[in-house]
């Protein structure tokens, strides 16, 4: 019976001696197009190596001594070396190989050293004392390669050679004690738990270093395709911020040329009214220096007309900043409670005295005041007063028309003229689409319309516009009275 137990021992330590060989063939047949070569090169080395080991340890008995004792431990540690080689190689540590091959021969020196006293408990002994070593430098290895990957299965193959370290240290225990035999092979119950911790050690150390690199392979691609990913997100960014570059450009170029019309359109309104007012002036200076019948009258009427002509020139420039400041304004209006027969009054006191006696006002409703900015009511109302006598005709009377519309609750200021009219084009809105630029409707129809629309819309109210028959025209600003935010800057009026 102990002759079967020891057969079958030495069996299962063969055994894992072959498994070792063969797994090291197919981790390398799994591992050598994925993986690095040099590391993958060492570790199947280094298990072909430990399974000849093993395999000539098992085969105590039945080839010469030489082989199962000194070569079979020079070669474990030989293993053992060339594994830990392999590991550093993956932990992207330095190789070493001069150091780690200098101790496996001064260890294969020392065994010898054994062999050539007698009996087999010194190189018992000395053998499990290396072989305990070098399992543990192997361990603390693959310990360090699971947590750099990180890796289960190399803390998987650390604990494995963990098990084997404490199995032989167990067993080198008990023959120190002389509780087991200090024999390489035995049929007893610590060599049995060595050989099947050394077939497990077989099976799951090859396994789980072809996990660990997989693991890695896989972490690999990940950060790879983490990488993509986020080059892909900083390409879309920066292409984003080029596409708002170039809209700001465009909406910069768009402004400049905006402002050259502006100031094109601001130098053809200017220069004619001052023409007009430097012949009247020139006339009526014509007229004191060459004193006549009746010049006392003539010098009146052309100061007048330069008094007409200046008052036009401020209107210009009134609308003129007006412009400037609707279009970059960017708050919400303040609109208090407003007296309106101030509003009239002071819209009348812009005009000359000559149009201001062909002004009549008329209430329909007794609203006396209402929510609106006066400043630029005043520009507005004053510019449709201005636009009614421009267009009117020499003998044109206003009517100024306050009333209040029910629903929804506005203010209705309606300037109605029974001149010759205006141009058919003044009549037609301007469109949201397709129509000019702004700057380009300025230079089609003037300032004054375009700035009564645009106080109309920071009120949130409309400009209406209609014939008024048989001649005339109807221009009705309508101020709502409810709450509107409107995002554009106040103009502020003295």
């Amino acid at each position: 019976m102990p002759m079967v137990n020891l057969f079958t021992f030495q069996l299962v330590a063969l055994v894992s001696g072959v498994l070792y060989g063969l797994l090291a063939l197919t981790v390398w047949s799994l591992l050598h197009h994925r993986h690095h070569a040099l590391p993958v090169n060492l570790w199947t080395a280094g298990s072909l190596t430990m399974g000849t080991g093993v395999s000539l340890f098992a085969a105590r008995g039945l080839v010469p001594d030489w082989a199962s004792y000194g070569a079979a431990n020079n070669l474990m540690g030989l293993a053992m070396a060339l594994g830990i080689m392999a590991l550093r190689v993956d932990l992207g540590h330095p190789l070493r190989a001069g150091r780690l091959l200098l101790v496996w021969l001064l260890s294969s020196g020392g065994y010898w050293l054994c062999m050539q006293s007698p009996g087999e408990a010194p190189r018992v002994y000395y053998g499990s004392v290396m072989l305990i070593l070098g399992t543990l430098a192997f361990g603390w290895h693959a310990a360090a390669a699971g947590r750099h990957t990180p890796s289960r299965s190399g803390l998987v193959l650390a604990a494995v050679e963990g098990l084997l370290v404490a199995v032989l240290a167990l067993r080198l225990g008990l023959m120190l004690a002389g509780w087991a035999p200090a024999r390489g092979i035995s049929d007893t119950w610590d060599f049995a738990l060595v050989a099947c911790v050394t077939v497990v050690s077989s099976l799951y150390g090859n396994l789980a270093y072809l996990g660990m690199v997989l693991d890695r392979t896989r972490a690999i691609q990940q950060r790879a395709s983490e990488a993509q990913l986020a080059e892909s997100l900083r390409r879309e960014a920066a292409e984003q911020q080029a596409a708002a570059l170039r809209g700001l450009l465009a909406q910069r170029d768009q402004l400049a040329a905006e402002r050259q019309q502006l100031l094109q359109l601001l130098a053809h309104e200017i220069r004619q009214p001052l023409h007009n007012a430097s012949g009247a002036l020139q006339a009526a200076r014509s007229v004191l220096d060459a004193p006549q019948a009746g010049s006392n009258q003539r010098a009146s009427e052309r100061l007048q007309r330069a008094q007409v002509v200046l008052g036009d020139v401020r209107s210009v420039l009134d609308n003129t900043l007006a412009a400037a400041s609707l279009l970059s304004g960017g708050d919400a209006l303040y609109a208090p409670d407003t007296d309106i027969d101030f509003l009239i009054d002071l819209t009348l006191g812009d005009l000359p005295e000559a149009q201001r006696h062909r002004v009549s006002v008329v209430w329909r409703d007794q609203l006396r005041s209402a929510e609106f900015e006066i400043g630029l009511a005043r520009l507005a109302l004053r510019n449709l007063l201005r636009n009614a006598f421009s267009h009117g005709g020499p003998e044109v009377s206003v009517l100024i028309c306050v009333e209040e519309q029910p629903s929804p609750p506005a203010l209705v200021i309606s300037v109605i003229d029974d001149g010759v009219g205006p141009p058919p084009d003044l009549l037609q809105p301007p469109t949201a689409t397709g129509g000019p630029t702004p700057a380009q409707a300025l230079a089609q129809r003037g300032l004054g319309l375009y700035i009564v629309r645009q106080v109309m819309a920071r009120h949130g109210g409309t400009l209406e516009l209609s014939a008024n028959l048989p001649q005339g025209l109807v221009a009705r600003l309508v101020f709502p009275q409810a709450v509107v935010d409107v995002v554009d800057h106040p103009l502020q009026r003295a």
